[in-house]
């Protein structure tokens, strides 16, 4: 099995890949394995972009490629993710995408090993409870170093799942 591709400490950055249609994300139930949701990037390698590249220009790639998040890259090393609500809190004064990336450190990340122990049912009560809209999936390759192994969209699961988003909507 080929080591995860993107590694907090070391990596690579493929070009961006086609995002799938909404038709095509398989549905989802509570009870289902989290996995599931994820976007899981040794299969589906992720729409990455440089820290230094021009903020106005990410945001236009973004809007072509209909995507929500990209993972920021310096040095062949994840440094942060820009989604599409960073940008649309952008000013005027940021002119990069690291001015207006989150930073890995403030990134709301799960574990591999988490992940794969928990159902959808489990992602949607800290969707609800944190009100964050992404989970990163961290990999664990020894103590220094972790990789970026897929990540988890709250919008994308609220598409797939069947049944309704909130567990309290859903009397649960």
């Amino acid at each position: 099995m080929n080591p995860p591709p993107y590694l907090l400490a070391q990596g690579s950055n493929p070009a961006p890949m086609p995002l799938r249609s909404h038709a095509s994300l398989p549905r989802l139930r509570l009870a289902d394995p989290a996995d599931r949701a994820m976007i899981d990037f040794l299969r589906d390698p992720p729409l990455t972009v440089a820290e230094d590249y021009s903020l106005q220009a990410a945001i236009d790639r973004m809007f072509q490629l209909g995507a929500r998040a990209f993972l920021v890259v310096r040095d062949l090393s994840v440094v942060g993710v820009m989604t599409s609500s960073d940008a649309a809190r952008s000013t005027p004064r940021h002119s990069r995408v690291a001015d207006a990336m989150t930073p890995t450190d403030d990134v709301p990340a799960i574990g591999w090993d988490t992940l794969a122990d928990s159902t959808v049912r489990d992602l949607v009560e800290i969707f609800d409870g944190t009100g964050v809209n992404y989970l990163v999936v961290l990999q664990n390759h020894g103590a220094s170093l972790s990789s970026v192994r897929g990540l988890i969209q709250r919008k994308r699961l609220q598409r797939q799942l069947s049944s309704p988003w909130s567990l309290r909507a859903a009397g649960i």
